[in-house]
């Protein structure tokens, strides 16, 4: 027994292992701390094992910290992208048409997938032919196949698979929000505390240390407990690694003061109606309070408040991106999120297997060609960008009835392939071509016409054409103002155009003017630090000197201005939004350009 107990600490070490279990009628005089349980017999050793299963599968809900004030410590502008997407692509979901095929191809895709597991196939038959929609949080509270693969695919940010599934999350986010109308009726309570636990490591409880009072959110279906007693048990239980830590997570939920958090008790769909669990819907955020060690309980307490602060400064552009799902087709717009992800080869592969599908019709295809041009010019393949744009292009044309405004998008994007290749006479062409095209179809304050004649006035502008490069701002611009949310990034995109036009003629007090603007834009929707804002403070600071110098040349600056990641270059840098991405600047752009050109992403 002796040289198992020694042998059971060398396999606790391993990082796969999170738990052993002693089978044994004979119960030895000293148990070492790395027993999860002993069991005397078979069955009690099964519902050991299936409980620890289920215990760690709750606690593996991945969270993102948005941070609004200190970037430094994180990927920042990458978690505010990431909170956009799941909210954008939660929205998607559930727009998504449900057809009876949607759940035949997941039971197909995933019948071929699970090939020789007896077990999971049955449950894969039970599924197909007995799934009803009201029954969607029975499915999941059972841990079935489906909860398994849904939780993977959120945490890893799977849209290919997450696709699959939108008829079942559908449903599923549908009956957890009438199982929170349900209990908000039966409880007068409006605050209310939720537990759980789990094991991080030591350099993620750094990182929530550095970010009290800022946000979390998770990325999938976050498990929780009433009972504090339940999440301590397990967090006292489960094994760590030396770099790892045990954590008691405390939820505070405020309902008459949080719109944004909905969650289900779901008590009765559970075998153990006592571990009162409550899960909540994608995209729940909380507000981390305090980080700190209990040395009396020997593990580390999380207390954390649901909170819609994250929403209120990212409202106005979710609810605009919204309002154009309305006017898109979903299939192609969670394509065209993956893009803003900056996930390129994902993106490809997305579009790709639609292509290859029964699903798109002709108009459908002609735009996955566009997208897919977008793809190989993103990844700076100019050729093959051409080639797709051009089919996109030929074949929006040729259709009948003419899908003019389509095909103008795509002789835009061909304008903006040509202007990275410097061909500059075949970009004017193919934007001057662009509006003819838009004159057919849409009215004169669509935006889609502002962003061809902002890319058309930079042209102008680098050939010195100065008078035609402002009729085509002050166009957009009226365009812009008929027509977009104040906030929205596009009119930071012109304005920051507006600034380089400006100050390449010497104009200061009007560069100032639309830089500040543009500044004003981005710091309603963007991290304090986000590389957005560190190059609209750049023009500013360059101009505000040139100020200084051109009106007072003996002035001294007191105080030079607080920017503390600033350089003073000779050049303006470009600004390309992108919420999405981890990286602001298109990937194949030369540090030099003093464009910014704009696509037209939506159909």
């Amino acid at each position: 027994m002796t040289e198992c107990f020694d042998r059971s600490n060398h396999t606790i070490a391993l990082k796969q292992v999170d738990g052993l279990f002693l089978y044994t009628s004979v119960l030895p005089d000293k148990l070492p701390s790395c027993i999860t349980a002993i069991c005397s017999n078979e069955q009690q050793l099964f519902d050991e094992i299936k409980n620890i299963r289920q215990q760690i599968s709750k606690q593996m809900t991945v969270f993102s910290i948005y941070n609004q004030t200190k970037t430094e410590k994180i990927d920042i502008h990458h978690e505010v992208g990431t909170f956009l997407f799941f909210e954008i692509f939660k929205t998607a979901l559930k727009k998504l048409p449900k057809k009876s095929e949607s759940k035949n191809l997941m039971v197909s895709k995933y019948r071929n997938y699970y090939a020789g597991n007896r077990k999971v196939l049955e449950e894969i038959l039970d599924f197909e032919h007995n799934y009803k929609t009201h029954e969607a949080l029975q499915w999941y509270v059972n841990r079935s196949f489906i909860y398994r693969l849904i939780n993977k695919a959120l945490h890893t940010e799977n849209i290919n698979s997450l696709c699959y599934f939108h008829f079942y999350i559908k449903d599923l986010s549908k009956q957890i929000e009438k199982e929170f109308r349900k209990f908000k009726k039966q409880n007068s309570q409006s605050i209310i505390q939720l537990y759980s636990s789990s094991k991080i490591t030591k350099e993620e409880i750094k990182k929530y240390q550095r970010n009290i009072g800022n946000s979390i959110f998770t990325h999938g279906y976050l498990s929780t407990t009433r009972q504090r007693h339940l999440a301590y048990d397990f967090a006292i239980k489960q094994h760590i690694q030396s770099d790892e830590e045990k954590v008691l997570f405390q939820y505070t939920v405020d309902l008459d003061h949080v719109q944004s958090i909905i969650f289900a008790d779901i008590s009765q769909y559970n075998k153990l109606p006592d571990e009162n669990e409550i899960i909540f819907d994608l995209g729940a955020v909380f507000k981390i309070e305090s980080c700190t060690f209990n040395t009396k309980e020997n593990l580390w307490l999380m207390n954390v408040h649901a909170t819609d602060k994250v929403f209120e400064v990212t409202s106005e552009y979710l609810e605009y991106q919204t309002s154009k799902m309305a006017e898109s087709n979903i299939v192609l717009t969670l394509g065209h999120l993956i893009i803003e992800m900056g996930d390129y080869d994902r993106a490809e592969k997305y579009f790709t297997t639609i292509l290859n599908s029964s699903i798109p019709n002709d108009e459908e295809i002609s735009c996955i060609y566009y997208h897919m041009g977008r793809i190989y010019r993103l990844k700076g393949e100019y050729e093959r960008a051409l080639e797709f744009l051009q089919q996109a292009f030929d074949t929006h044309s040729k259709a009948r009835p003419s899908r003019w405004a389509s095909a103008a998008k795509a002789m835009n994007a061909m304008g903006i392939v040509y202007m990275e290749q410097n061909n500059v006479q075949q970009a004017i062409d193919s934007f001057e071509c662009t509006l003819k095209l838009y004159t057919k179809t849409i009215h004169e304050c669509h935006p889609d016409i502002a962003g061809t004649l902002i890319n058309l006035a930079n042209i102008y502008c680098g050939l010195e054409e100065y008078k035609k490069a402002l009729s085509c701002f002050q166009r957009a611009q009226y365009i812009y103002e008929s027509s977009l949310p104040p906030n929205h990034p596009n009119r930071a995109i012109l304005l920051n155009n507006l600034g380089n036009f400006y100050l390449r003629q010497n104009q200061l007090d009007l560069a100032l003017n639309a830089y500040e603007q543009a500044l004003n834009i981005n710091e309603k929707t963007l991290p304090v630090n986000h590389p957005e804002i560190v190059r609209n403070r750049n023009n500013l600071s360059r101009v505000q000197i040139m100020i200084c110098e051109q009106n007072k040349p003996d002035f001294q600056l007191e105080k030079a201005p607080d920017y503390s990641q600033v350089i003073i270059c000779s050049s303006v840098e470009p600004n390309i939004t992108n919420l999405f991405s981890s990286d602001t600047s298109e990937k194949h752009q030369n540090s030099d350009s003093k464009v910014e050109m704009i696509e037209m992403k939506n159909y």
